[in-house]
């Protein structure tokens, strides 16, 4: 089976088995490898014990879901677009987004391809058409899909130049294919990473997932 449609199935899961409105198991590899991560997300919080609830652009729960297949603010109203709340005891809510703009600390917007962040602060956003400060969301996650290129040291360098703009909570980086020079530059910088993720290997996915079960362990830790 394609690593596509071993994708497709993850994300298919992640929403209970809704139709997903513009995606399909033959749909670009690119276009389903961050809803894909963002499954894993939500993989990592149910089993720190969050109720997961999905919700359309006004808070319904969607009859079909629509994924970003590219870069938005958080109020856009270009197709009604749906997300995940992300719900544990005594804690605020949080949501779970695919391809949303943040603005950092110089206040120039960057591109999540999937954010974690504050409810109340997604809800002022939309209210407000403007983009989630970097400060509230408490994990992102950068995804290069690659079939035959290598992740360059340029993406690396990147990437340490994003979060050193949103460098508030866990800031991850995880890529499609394998780079020795991408993970000497991550590992010498003490950064999150996970190359050569993908259905295909359940190790590396079973290694991320508890990446974010920890990220989610330490969220609640601070509302116990």
């Amino acid at each position: 089976m394609p690593v596509e449609a071993d994708m497709y199935d993850k994300i298919v899961d992640a929403i209970l088995g809704l139709p997903v409105t513009n995606l399909s198991s033959l749909s670009a590899g690119e276009d389903l490898y961050e809803p894909y991560v963002w499954s894993l997300v939500l993989e990592a919080a149910e089993r720190m014990g969050a109720n997961i609830t999905l919700l359309d652009r006004n808070g319904n729960p969607p009859a079909s879901f629509w994924f970003r297949t590219q870069p938005s603010g958080i109020a856009s109203v270009a197709h009604p677009y749906c997300h995940a709340t992300i719900e544990f005891p005594d804690c605020p809510i949080l949501e779970a987004h695919v391809g949303i703009y943040v603005s950092g600390r110089s206040k120039v917007k960057h591109e999540c391809d999937v954010a974690v962040l504050f409810k109340s602060e997604a809800d002022a956003c939309r209210d407000n058409n403007a983009h989630p400060r970097f400060s509230k969301a408490i994990l992102t996650v950068e995804c290069k899909f690659y079939v035959d290129a290598t992740v360059g040291v340029g993406h690396g360098r990147s990437f340490l130049g994003l979060i050193n703009d949103i460098q508030n909570g866990e800031r991850y980086f995880v890529a499609t294919r394998a780079s020795n020079s991408v993970s000497k530059l991550f590992s010498k910088h003490n950064k999150e990473y996970e190359l050569g993720l993908s259905p295909l290997s359940p190790d590396l996915e079973t290694r991320l997932r508890g990446s974010f079960e920890k990220a989610f362990r330490d969220f609640k830790s601070e509302f116990a």
